[in-house]
C-alpha cells in the first residue's frame, strides 16, 4: 500500500481505525472520544475515501498493516465481547474540547492501554464490577460472577425491605402506644 494516502489521515481518523481493528463499535469509539456514533461514522468514512476502500475493516487493516502490526489477525463480524489484542495498542488524542477534528496540533499521545492508569479501588482488589467503568469500558463477567452479583444484590435487597417492614412495625406500634 501506498503510504501516500495514509499519511493524509488525521490523528483522529487513525485513533478511530486503531479502534475498530480493535474490533470496536462506533459507539464504544464514540463514548470513548466522547463525541457522537454519528461524527465517528463520518471520520472513518472519509478515512475510507482517502485510503480508496469500501469497508472500515478494510481501511482499519490497511493502517495496521502500515503501522506494522505484525498480528495481521482476520477482521470479520465485530464483537463488543473481544478482547483487544495486547500486541495492537490504540493511541487516543488528548486534550482539546472533546470535538477534536483530528489535526496534527491536537496532541495526540500513544498510551500503553485504558487500563494503566484511573483504575477503581474496587477493581483493583480484584472485585470485577458489574456495570462498565473507565478501566473495563465493557461487561466481561462470568456466568457464575453473574449469578455471584445477582445474588448478592438479592440479599441486599431482602435485608434492606426487611429493615423498612421492621421499621414501619416499630413506627405502627408507637404510633399505637401514643393514641392509647
Amino acid at each position: 500500500m501506498n503510504a501516500e494516502p495514509i499519511a493524509k489521515l488525521t490523528d483522529s481518523q487513525r485513533a478511530y481505525l486503531r479502534l475498530v481493528f480493535a474490533h470496536q463499535s462506533s459507539k464504544q469509539i464514540a463514548q470513548t472520544f466522547h463525541i457522537s456514533a454519528h461524527t465517528v461514522d463520518k471520520r472513518l468514512k472519509e478515512a475510507m475515501r482517502i485510503l480508496g476502500v469500501n469497508s472500515r475493516i478494510e481501511a482499519a487493516r490497511i493502517l495496521a498493516s502500515a503501522e506494522g502490526d505484525p498480528s495481521h489477525r482476520e477482521l470479520g463480524p465485530q464483537s463488543p465481547d473481544l478482547a483487544e489484542t495486547p500486541a495492537f495498542r490504540p493511541s487516543f488524542p488528548t486534550g482539546g474540547n472533546g470535538n477534536d477534528m483530528g489535526t496534527a496540533s491536537s496532541g495526540v499521545t500513544l498510551r500503553e492501554d485504558l487500563a494503566g492508569y484511573g483504575a477503581s479501588y474496587l477493581e483493583d482488589r480484584g472485585l470485577p464490577l458489574p456495570f462498565p467503568t473507565h478501566v473495563r469500558p465493557s461487561n466481561t463477567l462470568s456466568i457464575l460472577q453473574r449469578a455471584g452479583w445477582m445474588i448478592g444484590l438479592i440479599i441486599g435487597l431482602a435485608i434492606a425491605t426487611g429493615i423498612l417492614l421492621s421499621g414501619l412495625t416499630a413506627l405502627s406500634t408507637l404510633l399505637l402506644a401514643l393514641k392509647g
